[in-house]
């Protein structure tokens, strides 16, 4: 509990930019309501809005990958100003950091220069080779919510004030419906066989994942006609997801002629429900992999992207979460021009043909799912929220 140190209610601020930090910010939020009596203000997406706080900034479609297609952000620069405003005059007894490293690593820094505490929960990461950068993160968070045992591990060696959470999917990424269930639901056959598609949760990751894994669905019917396909997005309000109207994107799926449906929301169920997942790096890969789904991770990102990370980052050994987090590489990783339709449906064959290819996966997925920790990863990050608004206030 927060001690009763004022009258009014402390204020929290909680920032996330992308699909899956929104997600776990929300799932957050509830919690923080169940623990405390709080004033929270937000900067977030589709989720975080449907929860009881002041929206700040809307940041459904912040996500962008590369310096070229953070170009199409500068028109939301002046919301950078309106947040520093906000710190000032308002000065929130903690901000609460979800992800989302680049914008959000700016306002860790911004709160440090007016002596506002931070908890970052899913905290950089991407930084492990780079002890500069762990070191400034280190020294910049007030209190760092690890959610692997290795960022753990490299934030301990960093001498940040850091915590082993685990990771809110143990809580959350729990199919409720049977395969048959969800089947039926999307108007499926539930006796038939289902590869899901999951390009991405970006426009951009839609726009260069998307022809490519239809192209593979293409050639995969062509061999195995029994097959049927689905597309899962989020669910929205409204006839738009993610930049592009509903229908259009319907269409688009109609007019490859395959038995394939569109559908929202209930990520788990259909991840449960699939033989395979064709999917986009990302969150997603570990939420299927706790699921235990076999995949194919894919990616694809525009030629001048490709350009700007070539040149000036070093690529690492794997891109997939399951194959970082396990070390090795557990599921086949295709990337640029390797992520064609042909060599997508090559390694869906390998897969879906040979049982024992299938099952190792599966093992090895079973074995990740081990390291996530225990339940209640949202619990023990909104009591390192109370314990720093209490140390905050006691300093007053």
């Amino acid at each position: 509990m927060v001690s009763e140190t004022r009258t009014r209610k402390p204020k929290i601020l909680i920032s996330s930019g992308e699909t899956s930090g929104d997600f776990y910010a929300a799932c957050l939020i509830d919690e923080l309501q169940k623990v405390g009596d709080f004033n929270i203000f937000a900067i977030g997406g589709i989720q975080t809005k449907r929860r009881n706080v002041k929206l700040l900034c809307d940041s459904t479609n912040w996500a962008a990958i590369g310096i070229f297609e953070a170009i199409k952000q500068v028109p939301r620069l002046p919301l950078v100003f309106m947040i520093r405003k906000f710190l000032m005059d308002e000065r929130p007894d903690v901000v609460v950091l979800v992800d989302y490293p680049g914008f959000n690593m700016w306002l860790t820094h911004q709160c440090k220069k007016f002596g506002i505490p931070t908890v970052f929960d899913f905290p950089p990461s991407k930084f492990a080779d780079s002890p500069d950068k762990v070191k400034d993160a280190a020294h910049s968070i007030s209190a760092v919510a690890a959610n692997f045992m290795c960022t753990y591990e490299n934030y301990v060696k960093a001498k940040a004030n850091v915590e082993f959470v685990g990771h809110p999917l143990v809580d959350v990424a729990v199919p409720h419906l049977t395969p048959e269930q969800t089947a039926l639901k999307y108007g499926l056959e539930p006796k038939r066989p289902v590869i899901a598609l999951c390009p991405g949760s970006r426009k951009s990751e839609l726009d260069e994942n998307l022809p490519a894994f239809l192209g593979a669905a293409k050639i995969i019917y062509e061999k195995y006609p029994e097959y049927q396909f689905i597309v899962p997005v989020i669910a929205t309000e409204g006839d738009v997801v993610f930049g592009i109207k509903k229908k259009d994107l319907r269409k688009k799926l109609e007019d490859t002629g395959l038995p394939i449906v569109l559908a929202e929301g209930r990520i788990y169920d259909i991840m449960n429900m699939a033989k395979l997942l064709l999917i986009c790096s990302g969150t997603a890969t570990l939420e299927g992999a706790f699921v235990g789904t076999p995949m194919i991770i894919c990616y694809r990102v525009s030629f001048f992207t490709e350009i700007q990370a070539r040149l000036f980052y070093k690529l690492p050994d794997f891109i997939g979460l399951p194959n970082i987090i396990l070390k090795r590489r557990v599921a086949p990783e295709l990337i640029q021009h390797n992520c064609t339709p042909k060599t997508i449906a090559e390694e869906a064959f390998i897969i879906l043909e040979n049982p024992d290819v299938y099952q190792k996966q599966k093992d090895d997925f079973a074995e990740l799912a081990k390291q996530l920790g225990e339940p209640g990863s949202n619990r023990k990050v909104a009591e390192m929220v109370v314990k720093v608004i209490n140390e905050h206030l006691a300093e007053k």
